[in-house]
């Protein structure tokens, strides 16, 4: 079944999502953790106690603008993504997180909503392979991704609602995981 309504689709696909838990008590190793689900290149999304990192994965490991670094402690919420699978992570209390990692192509089929969600940022500049959106009431994101005539796109990100089934029968969303960068509003 595939259906396409106001810039939603809904499509299907296997998918299998394993619960994690997990120490992580430095950079390095949380560097290493992402290696270990992400060998290959993929993007990362860090939301920290006083900010958001955007930035990208290589075999190297995670990499945000200007090479900024951070001490796991004042991780919220990560999500390593590409667009077969997702790692996302979120704080228990200091260096012990929760997560889960969500692989498509795999497992039972299930159902989703696949999106494009607009970043803010009408100002575009490109400089050193970073693409900087801000907006004049202050807000800044740093992608690490080039495009083709960027003055006259939106951004977006590509993201896929699970669905599920309650107690009741009723359907909601049970899980969401980001895809991938784009150019947006189609």
């Amino acid at each position: 079944m595939n259906g396409f309504m106001n810039g939603l689709k809904m499509l299907y696909a296997k998918t299998s999502s394993k619960p994690l838990k997990l120490k992580i008590t430095s950079w390095e190793e949380l560097q290493n953790r992402i290696r270990e689900y992400f060998p290959g290149e993929s993007s990362i999304v860090s939301y920290l106690d006083n900010k958001v990192l955007i930035g990208k994965v290589t075999k190297e490991g995670a990499e945000f603008y200007q090479g900024e670094t951070f001490d796991p402690k004042f991780l919220v919420k990560m999500r390593v993504f590409d667009d077969q699978k997702e790692l996302l992570l979120w704080r228990e209390n200091e260096y012990r997180f929760s997560g889960r990692m969500r692989i498509d192509g795999e497992g039972d089929k299930e159902y989703f909503i696949e999106a494009e969600q607009l970043l803010w940022g009408s100002e575009k500049v490109e400089k050193d392979g970073w693409v900087l959106l801000s907006e004049v009431r202050g807000t800044k994101i740093h992608l690490p991704y080039g495009f083709e005539n960027l003055a006259n796109k939106l951004m977006a990100i590509k993201t896929r609602n699970y669905i599920g089934y309650n107690e009741l029968g009723q359907a909601g969303y049970i899980d969401c995981r980001f895809v991938c960068f784009c150019e947006g509003g189609a």
